[in-house]
This record gives structure tokens, C-alpha cells and sequence, in this order.
């Protein structure tokens, strides 16, 4: 059975209350750390020829490898590819891993950047019917404006989706750093070993995916504002 969607978690903010893009972010993240030592043993018992070892690795990583493709292809199907691609570059390769860093280090790079080759790719094939369907997403539902009006502003569930659709137009790499960050809840170091650069080009692309998103949403609520706005 496949893994789940991820789901947001969390106590509900005050009605009224405004949220920023990191904040809100962080509505989502969550998740136990991996055992380290233990994958790291289990890692070099497969490079010995241990086969039952690989199968108990991938028993412990494929729901976190999910989990974090999800965050940055945004889909169940593309997630799933990803984390099987991962698994086989695992099976294949396990000899890349040269234990200078942890055996999760390594995966989650190769993940990383399997999810935003992914990603890309997609978005070439699919720009013009990703523009389409967010036309229509923003089209009123008939018979629900005074719905809109009351509740749309202030609702968690509402808020949660306008950041799904701005982290969806954020840049690849920026949304891969994202979701290190803020759901996968790893130190700016570590992220910088994961993606393979200087740890001054994580904190500029963290800030630029920050800046981006509180500008979308702030864009989004002006529009919704003036939607409603009388004429």
C-alpha cells in the first residue's frame, strides 16, 4: 500500500490572525528522525552483498522519501516514481555513498534531485495546462460568493491551499529547499551537504522561496480583496 499525502498538522491559528509564508510552512512539517547509525549500518551490510539489508533500508526510508518528493513534485504519482528511482539508484550504486557524510545525507540528495528533474520536466510538458487549471481554480463556485466572503479569508483550510498553489509556482530549486527546511525540519548545514553547495547559497535561496511566496500570497489576498470589492 502506498504511503499517504501528507497532511497538515498542527493546532488551528486564531480566526483573524495573519500568517506568514514561513509559518505557515511550518503548519506541515513533522516526522521522527532517521536512525543515523542504524542506516548507516544497514547501508554498508548491502555494499558487503547483504541483499535482506536493503530490503529492512528501504523498509525505513520509503514513507520519508515519499514524503519528500511529494512536498516538491506536489503529486502522488510523480512522488512515487521518484522514490522508486531513488531505491534502484540505492540498489545500483550503493557504492557512490563514500560514508564522508551519513548514509541519509546521501539518499536525500539523490531524492532531491531525482524530485526536481522530475519537476522540470513536467513543467516544460505542462505549462500551459498548469496556467488553465489555475485559471479555473480561481473562478467562483456557483452560489458561493457569500461563502467566499465570510469564511475564505480567515480559514485554515483556505490559507493552507494558497500556499500549495504558491509553492507550486515557486522555482525547483527553491522549493527543494523549502521543503528541507520547513517540512523536512533540516539545519541549513545539512541541507547545504544534501544539495551539494556553499551553505550562503541555501540561506539566499531560502530567503529568495520566502520572499516569493509572502509575495504570491499577498498578491492572492489583494485580488480576493479586490474580487469583493464593491464597485
Amino acid at each position: 500500500m502506498p504511503p499517504t499525502e501528507p497532511r497538515a498538522a498542527g493546532g488551528r491559528r486564531r480566526r483573524g490572525s495573519r500568517a506568514s509564508a514561513a509559518e505557515v510552512v511550518t503548519l506541515t512539517a513533522g516526522g521522527a528522525r532517521f536512525d543515523n547509525e542504524a542506516l548507516d549500518e544497514l547501508a554498508r551490510a548491502f555494499a558487503r552483498g547483504d541483499e535482506s539489508a536493503f530490503e529492512a533500508l528501504q523498509a525505513q526510508v520509503r514513507d520519508r522519501l515519499y514524503r519528500l518528493a511529494y512536498r516538491i513534485t506536489g503529486r502522488r504519482d510523480d512522488a512515487l516514481d521518484v522514490v522508486q528511482d531513488a531505491l534502484f539508484k540505492v540498489y545500483r550504486d550503493i557504492g557512490a555513498w563514500n560514508e564522508r557524510s551519513a548514509f541519509y545525507s546521501w539518499l536525500y540528495r539523490v531524492t532531491t534531485n531525482l524530485a526536481i528533474d522530475r519537476l522540470r520536466r513536467r513543467r516544460r510538458r505542462t505549462v500551459l495546462q498548469q496556467r488553465i487549471a489555475e485559471r479555473s481554480s480561481r473562478r467562483p463556485r456557483p452560489g458561493a460568493e457569500h461563502e467566499a466572503v465570510v469564511d475564505a479569508r480567515h480559514d485554515d483550510a483556505v490559507r493552507l491551499a494558497q500556499l500549495r498553489r504558491a509553492v507550486d509556482r515557486l522555482a525547483p530549486q527553491q522549493r527543494a529547499v523549502v521543503a528541507l527546511r520547513h517540512y523536512e525540519g533540516l539545519p541549513l548545514a545539512e541541507i547545504a551537504r544534501i544539495r551539494g553547495c556553499a551553505l550562503g547559497t541555501v540561506k539566499s535561496t531560502l530567503h529568495q522561496a520566502l520572499r516569493n511566496l509572502q509575495r504570491m500570497l499577498a498578491a492572492e489576498r489583494r485580488s480576493e480583496g479586490g474580487g469583493h470589492g464593491g464597485a
